[in-house]
């Protein structure tokens, strides 16, 4: 079997902002901070108002989606079962097993009497049972072998195509068990983000199980390490095709006879007009993405991207693969709603690349990526078309920091531009073309020296810089819940660090603290007196990586997380 469990760089998304504590707990609200969140919304009507972008997202098939992510949530369960799976009756686990193969999509198979099985082999009804008559029970095992621990669904993404519903249903920091490299006769549990794909076919007015598979962080990892030793400065890289997953259900066929003539006239045609965008903190890189240049010195990469160099980055600089460095003088305009922002550079760039339509776009259209891997060179990745729903899907490798990369078509025009929705090795998302060719019709017809922006320092300055004494500490834990949930742990005790925020909703506290000492200790290591109480005081582990530990008894969950200078710690009553 083909290796199924192919890599995802994902974002883990911890619980929603919380207010903090006055009067139950003693805290120096002069060490108070204020956490960076997104200022999306403020910052958009900082900009020249004739600027503003009007492309937005469509929301067709919005009931479909609903429902397809009701079936995936079913569908995740019935596969993985729920966070006490550990503890499932056999009975339970049969009953499950039994619903999940009664989602698969088995058609109607045209009879033949001349046939050995009495069945037309040559229909396409045959062919769809077979995919799916083989892929939905090995899954199921397969998953089952690894004895997936999960916490929850953290997001699912669903694309519409004329006959199939695909959903991406992302799992953070599960647990999961995995054959030993040294040893295939031993295991090891390893802890690792998940993410599953389902694909959905209509059989007689519903949705049934076609084909899934799912990724894991390793193997892109190693394929792009693969395609970083290839790239070479002021040369062109070429990435082998990948042997994908979608093969089974996708016909690859129109890429396939694409020869390697075709990859370098692309490459040729754009390899001026992609920059590199690194971000610096103390003159080490915090982030890095790509832009694209759509103008004369108008520059496009996600706004996601660029707003995490805000938080993060003292500065920011953009180059070219021939080596010129152009100074940014500024973000000219933002659409976070598609995930754009415009940048102008101080010199004039004197290239641009050309836009072409999404509305041509067929599924297994072939589709070529330009974009650095390694930061040195530039690679050209091919792939085939997947969806074109409100954002194009493909089936290129992209990782974080090649988001802001074209994607363009066999005849060398810009179709979209890759974005951090979905970075992985089979499923890749992009945003449409022709949000970008509102922005070249805005700019084409304005005197460059005259596009308005404001400068990147003082985006930060008034957006993003840590803010001292700045954030009203106010309690929104009652007195009697912080009575009872103190002993938990011990928690005044054995957690020193400043307390920033805090709140209680419905059996739930959630706790911020400051790691004020993450340069030489990371949060768990903080931690380490709390986590030793709970051992003491009889708590199970239930699960336990570098970034997240949980802990339960039969009265109390107690998970605890490191992000960044921040340990979390909530405590939920059961």
């Amino acid at each position: 079997m083909k290796k199924i469990f192919v890599s995802l760089l994902l974002i883990f998304y911890c619980l929603s902002t919380v207010l903090a504590a006055t009067t139950t707990f003693n805290v120096d609200s002069s060490k108070m901070t204020l956490t960076h969140q997104s200022n999306s919304n403020k910052i958009t009507n900082e900009f020249n108002r004739n600027y503003q972008l009007s492309y937005s997202l469509t929301n067709e098939n919005e009931q479909l989606k609903q429902e397809i992510e009701a079936l995936s949530r079913k569908t995740t369960y019935l596969l993985l079962g729920d966070a006490d799976t550990l503890n499932e009756s056999a009975e339970d686990y049969y009953k499950r097993h039994e619903e999940y193969l009664n989602l698969r999509y088995n058609p109607d198979i045209p009879k033949d009497p001349d046939s050995p099985l009495g069945l037309d082999m040559n229909s396409q009804e045959f062919a769809d049972d077979v995919v799916s008559g083989m892929n939905i029970p090995s899954m199921f095992n397969l998953l089952d072998e690894h004895n997936i621990v999960y916490n929850g669904i953290d997001s699912i993404r669903v694309s519409v195509n004329d006959d199939m519903v695909i959903s991406a249903v992302i799992l953070s920091n599960v647990r999961m068990r995995q054959e030993n490299e040294d040893n295939p006769m031993e295991y090891d549990y390893v802890n690792t983000n998940l993410v599953l794909y389902y694909f959905f076919k209509n059989l007689d007015g519903q949705y049934k199980l076609y084909y899934l598979f799912g990724e894991t962080d390793d193997s892109l990892n190693e394929y792009n390490e693969e395609v970083s030793d290839n790239e070479n400065y002021k040369a062109m890289a070429m990435a082998s095709n990948q042997d994908s997953n979608l093969k089974q259900i996708y016909d690859f066929s129109k890429l396939d006879a694409i020869d390697e003539n075709t990859y370098t006239e692309i490459y040729n045609q754009n390899y001026k007009n992609i920059i590199l965008i690194n971000s610096y903190y103390n003159n080490n890189k915090v982030n890095s993405a790509h832009g694209l240049v759509i103008d004369d010195g108008i520059v496009v990469t996600t706004w996601s991207s660029f707003e995490q160099s805000l938080k993060e980055a003292q500065y920011v600089v953009l180059r070219d693969n021939n080596g010129n460095v152009y100074n940014l003088d500024g973000i000219v305009t933002i659409n976070p709603e598609v995930d754009l922002v415009v940048l102008k550079t101080k010199e004039k760039i004197n290239s641009s690349v050309v836009l072409g339509s999404s509305n041509s776009v067929n599924i297994e259209d072939p589709v070529f990526s330009i974009s650095s891997k390694s930061g040195i060179g530039l690679t050209v990745n091919a792939g085939i078309v997947t969806s074109n729903d409100s954002f194009l899907q493909h089936s290129n490798p992209i990782t974080i920091a090649e988001q802001g990369s074209p994607l363009f078509n066999d005849k060398g025009e810009v179709i979209g531009l890759n974005t951090a929705k979905s970075v992985n090795s089979d499923v890749s998302i992009a945003i449409k073309v022709e949000a970008l060719q509102e922005i070249k019709n805005k700019f084409n017809n304005i005197v460059f020296e005259q596009i308005e922006c404001i400068s990147f320092d003082t985006l930060k300055e008034k957006y993003y810089y840590t803010n001292l004494n700045a954030e009203k500490i106010i309690n929104k834990i009652p007195k009697k819940q912080w009575n009872e949930f103190k002993k938990v742990g011990n928690i005044e005790k054995n957690i020193s660090l400043n307390l920033l925020k805090a709140s209680y909703d419905n059996n739930v506290i959630s706790l911020r603290y400051e790691n004020s000492l993450s340069n030489v200790m990371n949060g768990m290591q903080v931690g380490g007196g709390f986590i030793n109480q709970l051992l003491n005081d009889g708590y199970k582990e239930v699960l336990n990586s570098d970034t997240k530990k949980i802990y339960q008894n039969n009265k109390y969950k107690v998970i605890i997380m490191d992000e960044f200078d921040y340990l979390i710690i909530v405590m939920v009553r059961l």
